[in-house]
């Protein structure tokens, strides 16, 4: 069941002005993500979906409590270590797109329905 939905749009060129800064990619992405996003576009897809998940979530989060990897399959895959997320119940689903200038992103968040075992 559907119970949360984010979406964000971000100018690459602005990604591109705040790399300027050196901090700026240390306080937005996880060390791992940093070796993945090698260009501004994947960079700003990540912020795309950070944003997105804080939407779909609707819980407090910073930026190092979300980690977006691309799973085996190359499908993007968010981890959040927050302890107000409930991953035993919820799965968090990803989509992040980017053209020339913009990057986008979507998230979806799931709360998973167990069902008891019919006798």
């Amino acid at each position: 069941m559907i119970v949360g939905l984010g979406i964000d749009l971000v100018e690459i060129a602005r990604i591109e002005r705040a790399l300027r800064h050196p901090k700026f990619i240390h306080r937005v992405l996880t060390p791992r993500e940093i070796e993945f996003c090698t260009t501004p576009a994947r960079i700003a897809g990540r912020w795309a979906a950070k944003e997105a998940i804080a939407k779909a979530v609707g819980v407090p989060l910073t930026w190092q409590q979300v980690e977006i990897l691309p799973n085996e399959l190359g499908i993007p895959s968010a981890n959040i270590t927050s302890p107000h997320f409930d991953r035993g119940r919820l799965r968090l689903l990803v989509s992040i797109t980017h053209e020339r200038t913009h990057a986008s992103a979507v998230a979806i968040l799931e709360r998973l329905v167990f069902h008891a075992p019919q006798p």
